[in-house]
């Protein structure tokens, strides 16, 4: 059965035409996996309504060579308690390459580092943990201090039918330590998505965060002791040639965060332009 051309994207462009059409000239590549700039967003509010956590993030997957691009994050976040503090998280620089694997199968390796812009000397623990339980803790290493995050990525899309998609994430990362944090860490973030529709589709998303080191934490934080973290994410997509969006509820069953819309829930909206 074919595919639509909303569920592909554009046909393969010449490579003739430049930096954008390089990116899908030699093949055709799902519109999630396209070039995109784009605003990420993640709110989430304490059952008692004391305390609440927004994360910002502005991204960029700009094409760089057939079917790989060049990645750029730029997390940003409030924690509201007694007070409203405002934190810039840790910078993530990278890239990641789209290999097409048969006619509806595809495959993405890829990785970045971050630049360590959030220190625990300056910053107060109260101004980033609320910002990562936004998200249940996924890309804890852009609002953990005093590292240096190493990120790789590996990830999967599977075309079913005319209807259903399935994705995979796999995706270790490694702390570093800098300045007053002494201990490494370790965290392997995982999650498996099952869409139905393509231009306009919904699903659940389930993620988990494995925190095997994190039983011995130099840094104060609030996940310390947190051996593993998991969510469900029922979630809304519209996706089109030229821009995306897509919403979701977050719902945590973890003993600190959960159980879902008892204690702690959260939104997470994502919107933006392609840029090839």
């Amino acid at each position: 059965m074919s595919l639509s051309d909303a569920e592909l994207g554009p046909p393969p462009a010449r490579a003739s035409g430049g930096g954008r059409a390089r990116a899908i000239d030699e093949g055709i590549v799902p519109l999630s996996r396209r070039g995109a700039i784009g605003l990420e967003t993640s709110s989430f509010t304490g059952g008692d309504g004391e305390v609440s956590g927004l994360s910002v993030a502005l991204f960029a997957r700009m094409p760089f060579a057939p079917h790989t691009f060049l990645d750029v994050r730029l997390p940003f976040g409030l924690a509201m308690a007694e007070r409203t503090d405002a934190v810039l998280g840790n910078v993530t620089l990278g890239a990641h390459h789209v290999a097409r694997v048969g006619r509806t199968f595809w495959l993405t390796v890829g990785g970045d580092v971050g630049l360590a812009t959030l220190s625990g000397k300056t910053h107060d623990h109260a101004s980033y943990e609320p910002v990562s339980a936004s998200r249940a803790y996924w890309d804890l290493h852009e609002y953990f201090p005093s590292i240096l995050p190493i990120h790789a990525r590996l990830g999967a899309e599977a075309h079913v039918g005319s209807l259903m998609i399935g994705r995979f994430q796999l995706e270790p990362v490694l702390y570093i330590p800098l300045g007053r944090n002494k201990e490494y860490e370790v965290a392997i973030q995982h999650a498996v998505e099952l869409q139905i529709g393509h231009g306009i589709g919904g699903g659940v998303r389930v993620q988990g965060m494995a925190l095997p080191t994190f039983d011995n934490v130099s840094i104060r934080h609030a996940v310390a002791r947190n051996l593993y973290v998991l969510a469900i994410e029922p979630f809304l997509a519209i996706e089109r040639n030229l821009a995306f969006l897509r919403t979701g509820l977050l719902l945590p069953f973890d003993e600190e965060l959960g159980p879902p819309l008892d204690h702690t829930w959260g939104f997470h909206f994502t919107a933006g332009v392609r840029v090839d």
